[in-house]
């Protein structure tokens, strides 16, 4: 992390209880996902992204914008989904 910067955490999962993969669906030309790393870049006060996830996916749009990935384990997935 840089000096006086911010690290910001996107958590996103494929197994929304609601809408399913929906950081990934199309959006006004783009998705949930990228919207959203792109807001954090935008703000200049955070000096790191790091993009959590249990999808590959996810995970793969993730690393096109030079951000930080962590796949999360299989412990920590909800139950039935």
């Amino acid at each position: 992390m840089k000096k006086g910067k911010l690290t910001a955490l996107i958590a996103v999962r494929k197994g929304s209880q609601r809408v399913k993969n929906k950081n990934i669906k199309p959006f006004a030309d783009s998705n949930l996902l990228e919207i959203k790393i792109k807001m954090l870049k935008s703000l200049g006060i955070v000096g790191e992204i790091v993009v959590n996830s249990d999808s590959d996916k996810m995970l793969k749009i993730a690393e096109n914008y030079d951000v930080s990935i962590q796949k999360r384990d299989d412990y920590y997935k909800i139950k039935g989904y």
